[in-house]
């Protein structure tokens, strides 16, 4: 059953009432921290967010991803967690673990957007949202008018953000204050020593907001890292989206590791330099998103790829997501700052391994990897997309925007199918809606109507593999697809089955148990080993955290608070 925004901020005035009388948030009443009870465990002071970018529970499993594990069993898991929204791509759900906003009140909801508003030109521009550096995402985010994470977090001490990818830190830390921090790559150009003519490379350095200046971007720096290197990589199915540096991959050389390596690094340093003069500290992680991506995630071929380069691919990813993990619990140890910190692990969504003749996407060399299979149209910051898939050409080139060319404003395909027309008429939708009913393995059609989506068309059933799936479906789609009812929303998607995409062979955005089920763990701050066995989704994960540390939302959240199990302090 959806879960409706009335019904979530309704469960969270109750749980706020509840937890007042209970005495736990006594101290909250006045404006300050709440307090705990007798023999409880005192409410964690500081937040540690780790986000592995396209960690499903089926990759944590299949990978052996010990350190995950651990945390998963010594901690408060969620086994019958998911991520509850769509689009389930990375430059939505980092924002919405650290809002409780679903993407149909945060901003965007997905790697398309329509600018309703004109917050960032003329009215009804169309944009690639994982474009979007901070100049662009903060108007979006301070327009819904929500605060983030760091927000109640930066009058106790410093809030960190950690990301190679901008989008995904911008959205974690939201659009920044005196006493936060953001720190992502940019580019720099450096010499080339003792080159005769001079000569230049390009690099990855340290750029963001606030970025302390321990995290020096002079080349030579710790920090800065290859750019341009290419891991032989321009191969099937890699080619769709090679590696090309540093910036997702850790790379060889030892002193400028990239990727996740460079990302833990900086958590790191950032808990040696400022001691514990820090509250939060939120990261991500790429490189099992890019592994996934280039290989086609569960279904990666390893070393039967001739010329490979092993650190591009999934157990290397993985071995390297998992050590980083457990390279900052240690480090939370070692600090002493464990007991008072509450630790989240997470995903911002798995992956879908494409199974044979379930790829929709074209492989032509021409086709500049898998933006064209990922894009169509002529987004305002970007280049233009305007060679289409060829399982796509239905959909582009059967409408008619009234001029005699097509209707299609902007599309975004990954493992399912969203699309912003431009003109909106109630026969243009049909028209576009009895199109896409019918492209390869669409299993059902969504048109948005107000704050809901309605489905369309006949739902294809035997379009999908097993009763599993079906059930998921009949339970989970309506849900899935409302979360990205906005105007400034798809106005047409189309759901697509368990093993199935058009971009490249691993992917996510969709609906699919793959790409849905994710671990969501709490650990750390003296919790115990007792697993909530409700529903918990990412948007819950700020109103939870929030509730455990005492502290009063200032704005109404989309999310559940929900109890964490504590160890019970001994009675003196």
């Amino acid at each position: 059953m959806a879960r409706s925004r009335a019904r979530m901020l309704a469960v969270v005035a109750a749980a706020a009432l509840a937890f007042t009388a209970a005495g736990t948030q006594a101290g909250a009443q006045a404006g300050g921290r709440g307090g705990h009870g007798p023999g409880q465990a005192d409410p964690p002071t500081k937040v540690v967010i780790i986000v592995v970018d396209a960690l499903s529970k089926e990759i944590v499993e299949k990978y052996d991803m010990r350190n995950v594990e651990a945390l998963m069993k010594d901690g408060v898991d969620t086994p019958n967690g998911y991520l509850g929204h769509t689009g389930s791509v990375t430059v939505v759900t980092h924002n919405v673990v650290t809002t409780g906003a679903t993407p149909k009140h945060m901003g965007w909801t997905t790697e398309g957007y329509r600018d309703v508003d004109g917050l960032l030109g003329a009215p009804g521009g169309l944009y690639i949202t994982s474009n979007f550096g901070r100049a662009q995402m903060a108007p979006l985010q301070q327009a819904a008018g929500y605060p983030h994470l760091s927000d109640y977090l930066d009058d106790t001490g410093k809030v960190f953000t950690v990301s190679p990818k901008g989008y995904a830190a911008y959205g974690l830390s939201g659009p920044g204050s005196a006493n936060t921090s953001t720190i992502t790559f940019g580019s720099k150009t450096c010499p080339v020593p003792g080159s005769n003519p001079p000569a230049t490379t390009r690099h990855r350095a340290p750029t963001g907001w606030n970025v302390p200046a321990y995290f020096s971007a002079d080349c030579g720096s710790r920090w800065v890292v290859a750019r341009d290197t290419g891991y032989d990589t321009i191969q099937y199915p890699a080619q769709l989206y090679p590696a090309t540096d540093d910036r997702y991959v850790v790379g060889h050389d030892p002193a400028h590791q990239g990727g996740d390596v460079w990302a833990t690094d900086a958590v790191l340093e950032i808990m040696k330099q400022e001691g514990h003069g820090w509250s939060g500290i939120f990261v991500s992680l790429p490189g099992v998103d890019k592994a996934a991506h280039m290989w086609g995630s569960v279904n990666d071929p390893e070393g039967a790829t001739p010329g490979y380069d092993a650190m591009t691919h999934m157990k290397y990813a993985t071995e390297t997501a998992d050590a980083q993990v457990g390279r900052i619990m240690d480090a939370l140890k070692a600090s002493g700052d464990l007991d008072n910190s509450l630790v989240v692990l997470t995903a911002d969504h798995g992956s879908v391994a494409a199974a044979d003749g379930h790829f929709h996407g074209d492989f032509e060399p021409e086709n500049d990897y898998g933006y064209y299979n990922w894009y169509y149209g002529s987004p305002l910051n970007d280049v233009p997309y305007l060679r289409p898939q060829d399982a796509l050409l239905p959909l582009i080139n059967g409408t008619d925007d009234g001029t005699g060319t097509t209707n299609i404003g902007f599309s975004y395909s990954d493992s399912s199918l969203n699309v912003w027309l431009k003109n909106q008429s109630s026969a243009n939708l049909d028209e576009a809606a009895a199109i896409m009913e019918n492209l390869p393995d669409v299993t059902a059609v969504w048109r948005r109507d107000g704050d809901h989506y309605d489905r369309v068309s006949a739902v294809r059933w035997n379009r999908m593999g097993s009763g599993g799936e079906r059930s998921w479906f009949a339970r989970k789609a309506q849900e899935l697809v409302d979360t990205q009812a906005a105007d400034y929303g798809p106005d047409l998607i189309a759901t697509l089955p368990d093993d199935t995409t058009y971009s490249v062979l691993g992917d996510h955005g969709g609906i699919q148990r793959a790409t849905q089920q994710i671990p969501i763990v709490f650990a750390g701050a003296n919790m115990s080993d007792k697993d909530l066995r409700e529903e918990v989704l990412s948007v819950d994960i700020m109103p939870t955290i929030l509730r455990a540390m005492g502290i009063p939302s200032t704005y109404p959240m989309d999310g559940i608070a929900y109890d964490l199990p504590t160890l019970r302090k001994r009675d003196h």
